[in-house]
């Protein structure tokens, strides 16, 4: 489990996480929404430790990320798995070579132990006989896969991911989902997932934070969602078409319940 208290974000003068605290369950997929600006990037930045906060406090199972020394924070950081929203892979490596990476980086395994567990965990996520292939050589969709596994290659505790289906097609999207849900449920991990894909909230938010010109709005999950008052969540969640016709029905819906009533 991850706990933010607190916790306030500056920059040149001009606030942009305002005392946000929320919590990033083990086990669950924690999806942090928002439009752009409103500062679910800077939170997750924060929280991987890639920028200091001004104040509060970031909590790894009690461990304060903020206060730590380097050293600490360098041992808190092989429990971190983190997959880029561009899936970030070396195109020099081939797909066996970069989910290698963080082993030969971070392990003291053998050789032959890294191999291993690189082919145990591109088994895991569908890329079984790939291995030899460089990122050029395979899909979109597949090179994702091949972040997911480089990002669990050290069996993290934690796990972040930054917009992971931007650019892919709706159907590979729903794939994509799939294995973060899979994995993060099979192995107990908390992972925490920085998206605006509505399908994404939709199928996998165990536990939703919403933020909104720095502020935390609204926290719920993905069975609640559509049936918030939060009216600037509203407004996020039902822009498109889609979920326009999505609230139109499920105000008829309740319009004839309440005439039955």
């Amino acid at each position: 489990m991850i706990e933010v208290k607190n916790l306030i974000k500056s920059f040149e003068g001009q606030e942009v996480l305002h005392d946000v605290s929320c919590l990033f369950e083990e086990g669950q997929n924690n999806l942090i929404i928002g439009q752009s600006g409103s500062g679910k990037t800077v939170l997750m930045k924060c929280v991987i430790g890639l920028i200091r906060p001004d104040s509060g406090e970031i909590l790894y199972d009690g461990r304060d990320l903020v206060t730590m020394n380097g050293k600490d924070v360098k041992l808190l950081r092989r429990e971190i798995g983190m997959l880029f929203q561009g899936s970030a892979l070396f195109d020099s490596m081939t797909v066996e070579e970069n989910v290698m990476f963080p082993l030969t980086m971070f392990s003291d395994d053998t050789l032959r132990n890294r191999v291993k567990r690189a082919l145990f965990c591109l088994d895991r996520v569908g890329l079984k006989g790939a291995e030899s292939k460089y990122p050029s050589e395979i899909s979109g969709g597949m090179q994702k896969r091949v972040a997911i596994a480089r990002a669990i290659a050290l069996n993290p505790k934690y796990l972040f991911c930054d917009e992971p289906n931007s650019g892919l097609d709706p159907q590979t999207s729903i794939k994509i989902d799939e294995l973060i849900n899979d994995i993060t449920k099979e192995y107990n991990i908390t992972t925490v997932v920085n998206t605006h894909d509505m399908n994404s909230v939709l199928g996998i938010g165990d536990n939703i934070i919403f933020l909104n010109k720095g502020h935390k709005e609204w926290v719920g999950d993905k069975d609640t969602i559509l049936n918030s008052e939060n009216k600037e969540l509203n407004n996020f969640v039902f822009a498109s078409p889609l979920f326009k016709r999505i609230k139109s029905e499920l105000d008829a819906d309740e319009a004839s319940l309440s005439l039955e009533k």
